[in-house]
C-alpha cells in the first residue's frame, strides 16, 4: 500500500528550540566575523584540541554553529520537515533522547579518531560544527520509518525517502573518500548511528535508554489482574 505523501508539519516544540538557538550562533557568528572580531566555531564548534582541553561542553554545542547562510537555511528546513514530524510520532522525551544520543556519539567518536589518528595535525586542530550531522540522522530515521514517502532531491527531482537518503550518503561517502573531508565522515557516522537505533530500537538497552516503553507490564495487588489481549504487539518504530 502507498504512504501519504510527504507534507510539512507544524514546527514542533523542540525543535523550536533548536532553531532558536542555531539563528543566535548564525547572526552572533555574523557580526563577530564582520566587526573583525573572534570566532565563534572556535569556541563552540568541536575539536580534539578543544575537547582535550577541558571544553567538554563543545560535545552540545558544535550543532547550533552555522557560520554559511545557505547552510543554515537548508539545515533548518530539514530540521522542521523532517524533526517535527518524529517528535509529533515519538514524543517529546523520545526524540530529546534520539538527538542526545547521535550528538554525543558523533562527537566522541569524532575527537576520539581525532587523538588517536590526527593528533598535532590541522585535522586535531579543526572544528566541527553545524546542523549537518543531525539532519542526515533524521531523514536516515525518516527514510526507515516511511520509506515509500516521496521527497524531492534539489526541491526537483521526486524520489522515494530511502533513495533520496541512499543518494545523499553516497555523495557524503565520495566526498568523505575522494575530498578527505572529515565533516562527511562525521555525517556519515550520524548517520550510520541512527540506522543501528532505529533498527535495533526494540533491543532492551536501547528502550531503556530512549525510555520507549510501549506498554506495562501488568502488576498484581490484592489478586486483581489487568486483562490484554496476548495478541497485542508494540509497533515495529515508534508511532
Amino acid at each position: 500500500m502507498n504512504q501519504v505523501q510527504f507534507q510539512a508539519p507544524p514546527l514542533s516544540k523542540i525543535n523550536k528550540v533548536i532553531l532558536i538557538m542555531t539563528g543566535a550562533c548564525f547572526l552572533g557568528a555574523s557580526i563577530l566575523k564582520a566587526i573583525g572580531a573572534f570566532s565563534l566555531v572556535g569556541i563552540l564548534g568541536l575539536s580534539g584540541s578543544g575537547l582535550f582541553s577541558g571544553l567538554v561542553y563543545q560535545l552540545v554545542t558544535y550543532p547550533f554553529v552555522e557560520v554559511n547562510f545557505m547552510s543554515f537555511l537548508f539545515n533548518s528546513l530539514v530540521v522542521w520537515f523532517i524533526g517535527s514530524e518524529l517528535e509529533s510520532q515519538w514524543g517529546q522525551k523520545i526524540y530529546l533522547r534520539f538527538l542526545l544520543l547521535t550528538v554525543l556519539g558523533v562527537g566522541l567518536i569524532y575527537t576520539l579518531i581525532s587523538l588517536l589518528f590526527f593528533f598535532g595535525t590541522p585535522v586535531y586542530f579543526s572544528s566541527l560544527h553545524g546542523l549537518t550531522g543531525i539532519n542526515f540522522a533524521l531523514l536516515m530515521a525518516y527514510a526507515m520509518i516511511y520509506p515509500d514517502r516521496h521527497m524531492s532531491l534539489m526541491m526537483i527531482f521526486p524520489m522515494k525517502a530511502r533513495t533520496f537518503c541512499l543518494i545523499l550518503a553516497g555523495i557524503e561517502a565520495y566526498m568523505a573518500f575522494f575530498s578527505g573531508s572529515m565533516s562527511s565522515w562525521a555525517h556519515l557516522l550520524a548517520m550510520g548511528i541512527s540506522y543501528l537505533i532505529i533498527h535495533f530500537q526494540s533491543r532492551p538497552l536501547i528502550r531503556k535508554v530512549l525510555n520507549a516503553s510501549f506498554q506495562s507490564k501488568p502488576k498484581r495487588k490484592n489478586h486483581l489482574y489487568v486483562v490484554k489481549d496476548e495478541d497485542q504487539k508494540p509497533p515495529k518504530y515508534w508511532q
